[in-house]
């Protein structure tokens, strides 16, 4: 007959703690291996920089993080070649781009289009749509108008600005069903121009090139319109940073210094602002950004920065924002899911800044 020791409870009690003990160093180790171990894979990454490049008449600069220098020069040729693509389609620079041919012929019939270039201008008449005209690509005259004037050192006549909103307006821009996708304009001697939102639309397309096999990570920035995916070789999100619209260096952006930080992964951030490109007329600066609905450059907000889920949002809602103005601006922001904004007004002395109500889980403390 087996004889059954009395259980102890204090020596029950010790070996459950020794048990516990070995237990709870044996998942440190396990959690310090796996810490190397990853470590080791990011180590073997390798960080790739194209540099500064001119395209769509900005700078634009593309980083990547990749398991190969081959995988990072294919990419970045692949990420090129889309960038050109879509400056073909929809640059107004170009003679033999898409959306010239548009603004020559829509205004005599209707003008079949490329699905990208449909999907665009379907997605700018939403904006319009959404701002009630704040957001316009049928400004062209206006900006031509304002152009001209510059040149003669001179504000743009009533009469001018007159004849030029005449041919403009959102409603006055037709698209088709999406099965003939064609384009035309109401009126004759229209023209479009999708500055505001085109390299939105690039960026949102360079990073859908650059998801491919042997790439962990990447940052595309087109004339500060900016998306990202996955993380630095660091293991940490990408830094972005933003100007101060007031400072004295703004006129050379290789020198000047953020005033804020932002940490982005997965989403994208576009900035709207008069503190570098602007007209002056008679020793005053103007904005180049136009409000659609009086034909007269903005006051209101110097710089406008917008988070968003894609690009090409960011983009349109950072220019819609800056000819809404704070309130309004920062209404349409709250209203839409997963979209945050920086708002910077005021002047240099009396600096106005709004921020929408997710901004700073983004923001980076100085």
């Amino acid at each position: 007959m087996r004889c059954i020791a009395p259980f102890n409870p204090a020596t029950g009690n010790m070996i459950n703690s020794a048990v516990k003990k070995w237990f709870a160093v044996a998942f440190l180790t396990m959690l310090a291996i796996v810490a190397v171990f990853a470590a080791n894979i990011r180590t073997r990454l390798f960080d790739i920089d194209s540099g500064r490049f001119m395209v769509m008449g900005t700078f634009a600069r593309i980083r990547l993080v990749c398991k190969s220098e081959q995988h990072g020069q294919e990419a970045l040729i692949a990420a090129r070649q889309t960038i050109d693509r879509v400056d073909k389609l929809m640059s107004t620079y170009r003679g033999d781009s898409e959306l010239s041919e548009v603004n020559r012929e829509a205004g005599k019939k209707p003008v079949r289009v490329s699905l990208e270039t449909y999907d665009l201008l379907e997605t700018a008449l939403k904006y319009s749509r959404k701002t009630d005209g704040a957001f316009d690509i049928t400004l062209t005259p206006l900006l031509k108008v304002w152009q001209e004037a510059e040149k003669q050192n001179r504000l743009p006549t009533a009469n001018e600005l007159t004849k030029a909103e005449e041919l403009m307006g959102f409603e006055k821009l037709r698209l088709s069903a999406p099965k003939e996708r064609t384009v035309s304009f109401a009126k004759k001697g229209m023209e479009l121009n999708v500055n505001a939102i085109a390299k939105g639309y690039a960026v949102d397309q360079v990073l859908a090139t650059l998801r491919r096999p042997g790439v962990v990570a990447a940052m595309v920035d087109i004339g500060g319109e900016i998306a990202c995916f996955g993380q630095r070789i660091s293991g940490e999100d990408w830094l972005i940073g933003i100007q101060d619209p007031f400072a004295k260096s703004n006129d050379n952006p290789f020198i000047v210094k953020p005033r804020w930080k932002i940490r982005l992964r997965n989403c994208a951030v576009a900035t709207s602002g008069d503190y570098r490109q602007y007209a002056t007329i008679k020793g005053k600066r103007y904005s180049h950004i136009i409000d659609p609905r009086t034909g007269k450059p903005i006051r209101k907000l110097p710089s406008v920065t917008i988070i968003a889920e894609r690009s090409v949002d960011a983009d349109a809602l950072a220019t819609a924002v800056s000819v809404l103005g704070p309130e309004e601006g920062m209404k349409l922001i709250e209203s839409i899911p997963d979209t945050e904004a920086l708002l910077i007004g005021g002047t240099g002395e009396k600096p106005q800044i709004y921020r929408s109500t997710g901004f700073s889980k983004y923001e980076v403390s100085n």
